[in-house]
Formats: C-alpha cells, sequence, structure tokens
C-alpha cells in the first residue's frame, strides 16, 4: 500500500487536521495536493507553521502578519505548542466531540512527529532528521486528543531542488546538489546574509553572488583540491545539511 491511499484514510477519520508547513518556507512547503484533497473532503484544519525557533524575530514578525490565523510552533523547544492545544480543544468543543481525532499531515522532515510529541507532552512518536521516518498511521492518546501521525507526502510534480531544500530528500541523493546550495545561499544573501557569517564565520558584506560565497564557506572549511580549488561539491552538500538541520537561521 503507497503513502498516500494511508494518509487519505487517516484524513477521512479526522474531525480535525493540522497542515504542516516549515516557517522558514512557507509558501514552498505548501504541498497543494494535500490542500486539494483535504478541500475535497471539507475537512476542519489548521495551518501549522514548525521550526519558528530557526526563524529570525523580524521575519518572524512578518510571517504571524501574512498568515494570522495559523499558529507557528517549535516542536522539539516547545513553543507555541499550548496555544495550539488550546484552540484544538475549543474547536473540539464546538464540534462536541469529547475527544477528539486529529491528523497531522505534510511534506516529510517538516516536524510533524516533533509536534505531535509536544503537544502528546510525551516523546511516542519517532522523531529523526531522516526523511520518511513515519512508515505509516501512528495513533498517540494525551490530553483528551487521539492524534494521528502520518507518512509525509510528496507530489507527483515535485522536483528534486524542492525537496531537498525542504529536507524532504538526502542531498547526497540528488543529481547537482550545487544548484541547491546556491538556491539556499540566494534565500540567505536576499533576507539574512549576516548569518551565513556567523555560522561560517566568514566576511561576505560585499559579496552578492551565491556561488562567491559557496566558495567562501569553501576556502573556510577547508575544502580544497590540489592546486587550490574548491571542492564544490563536499561545500555544496555541507551547506544543504546545515540548513536541512536547522543550523542556519532565516
Amino acid at each position: 500500500m503507497g503513502y498516500w491511499p494511508v494518509v487519505e484514510d487517516m484524513m477521512d477519520s479526522a474531525d480535525i487536521i493540522l497542515v504542516v508547513h516549515d516557517a522558514r518556507m512557507p509558501e514552498m512547503s505548501r504541498n497543494k495536493e494535500l490542500e486539494r484533497k483535504i478541500a475535497k473532503k471539507a475537512k476542519i484544519f489548521i495551518d501549522v507553521f514548525t521550526k519558528m525557533d530557526i526563524v529570525s524575530p523580524h521575519n518572524l514578525k512578518g510571517l504571524r502578519e501574512k498568515y494570522k490565523d495559523s499558529f507557528f510552533v517549535s516542536g522539539t523547544k516547545n513553543l507555541g505548542v499550548s496555544n495550539l492545544r488550546r484552540h484544538i480543544q475549543i474547536l473540539a468543543k464546538r464540534m462536541k466531540i469529547e475527544e477528539p481525532k486529529i491528523g497531522v499531515v505534510g511534506y516529510p522532515n517538516l516536524g510533524k512527529s516533533a509536534l505531535i510529541n509536544a503537544l502528546a507532552r510525551r516523546a511516542h512518536a519517532a522523531v529523526a532528521d531522516m526523511p520518511n521516518t513515519t512508515r505509516g498511521v501512528q495513533w498517540i492518546k494525551a490530553q483528551g486528543l487521539r492524534i494521528m501521525d502520518s507518512p509525509g507526502v510528496i507530489p507527483y510534480e515535485d522536483k528534486s531542488s524542492k525537496l531537498t531544500i525542504l529536507g524532504s530528500k538526502h542531498p547526497e541523493k540528488i543529481s547537482d546538489p550545487l544548484q541547491v546550495a546556491l538556491d539556499v545561499v540566494q534565500m540567505f544573501v536576499s533576507s539574512n546574509k549576516a548569518e551565513l557569517e556567523r555560522a561560517y564565520k566568514i566576511d561576505i558584506k560585499e559579496l552578492t553572488e551565491p556561488y562567491d560565497i559557496l566558495v567562501e564557506i569553501g576556502k573556510k572549511r577547508g575544502y580544497l583540491k590540489k592546486g587550490g580549488e574548491i571542492e564544490e561539491v563536499k561545500t555544496a552538500i555541507t551547506i544543504v545539511k546545515d540548513w536541512q538541520k536547522g543550523k542556519l537561521v532565516l
């Protein structure tokens, strides 16, 4: 049985669905195929943006203003989870459901399991940096909720580079990690270049091209070939891994 049928069965059973996004990439992490399925089923849903702890205060403020009806949380740091739990309980009361079934959906590796653990106030759902840790529907009963964790699902049309930036695919398994790393660097050039300077201890104030910045990172890390050329792929994979693991704050 494929992942989509499992997730569809879970959505059919759920009273309320939490649609998980990455606060660092609010639009890119939207799973539009999931959204279409939820709308077709006419399910009550809540947009939840995870990883708020690795978003700068300035960017987080802008996100809260743009997505006013959404919730921002960090499952690993247990931030914003109490407000989300209270909102779920209020919705359930309005629906006259004593023990609501809560479905959690989204791309792989967006922090769904960490969010569930925080909601349940105990570590039951498996949490890992590896995409697709959750293989089937898991039920967790806690705090008057029945929470269902489902495997992350990927629309068929999604490209490899997007999935790598989202953390849904390993950088070693893509054909062009350099382009993905350049896309990550460009995000920081556009909104928070100082974070790259902090994370890699480099001075790039005068640089605007992502490739030039990648070269500086490679030099700082000592990723050099004979003759002094940068090991592009090794540098690129390092940048992508740091991004996926939350070591870079956008």
